[in-house]
């Protein structure tokens, strides 16, 4: 069981995916995943934040991993295991809270989420690009080198074009409850780090926003 601080902390952002999986992915659906594992990458993008008085506004977190069927049963044996990538520009003081609030040591959602983990694989500061449209026509991360993540919005014949495909109130997010996720399908990626390197052009990809605090 992972420790909580009595911190003070909140991040406001938009987070988005890509995955092995077929789209929609049934995790989001709290269902297995389509091949029974699902190898993915997550991006959190930090619009404002802090913790305590560490300001965190503008910083980009990037994880790499897989994990092995439903993730979201209440007996749950934790499988889901990760690299994780923060943004170089962080400073000392920036890079600890990040390490403490992603890794489910603050409280609040990523102390719930990371009761998923098995294992941590390893932190890495590096340069990270995030660039999510404003109309969330495309969304696309990069780490040189090590990471793309490049999706556009999900549509189709009868689709209307000014509107996105959304699921509201998902049963398995990522970011938390009562959410509006939309649908992106996988333009271009790469991921290296784990013993892997898989491409999901074709593939699942969701846009979730999260607003997060530790419970007062």
């Amino acid at each position: 069981m992972k420790s909580k601080t009595d911190v003070q902390w909140y991040l406001k952002g938009e987070w988005f995916d890509i995955c092995s999986c077929k789209l929609p992915c049934p995790c989001t659906f709290a269902q297995e995943p389509t091949y029974g594992d699902c190898l993915f990458t997550l991006v959190w993008q930090i619009h404002q934040g802090q913790y305590g008085d560490v300001r965190l506004d503008n910083l980009n977190v990037v994880a790499i991993g897989e994990v092995e069927g439903n993730q979201w049963v209440e007996d749950l044996i934790p499988s889901m295991k990760l690299l994780f990538y923060i943004d170089k520009r962080a400073n000392d003081s920036q890079r600890q809270a990040l390490e403490k609030l992603f890794t489910g040591q603050a409280g609040g959602w990523p102390h719930e989420f990371s009761k998923l983990f098995s294992d941590i694989r390893g932190i890495s500061y590096v340069p990270i690009e995030v660039v999510i449209a404003e109309d969330l026509s495309y969304w696309r991360a990069e780490i040189p080198g090590k990471v793309v993540a490049a999706v556009e919005a999900l549509t189709g014949p009868t689709a209307d074009p000014n509107q996105r495909v959304q699921l509201f109130n998902p049963p398995g997010s990522e970011t938390g409850p009562g959410q509006i996720a939309t649908w992106g399908i996988v333009k271009e990626s790469s991921a290296s780090g784990f013993d892997y390197s898989h491409p999901f052009e074709g593939q699942s990809s969701k846009h979730i926003p999260f607003d997060w605090k530790v419970p007062s």
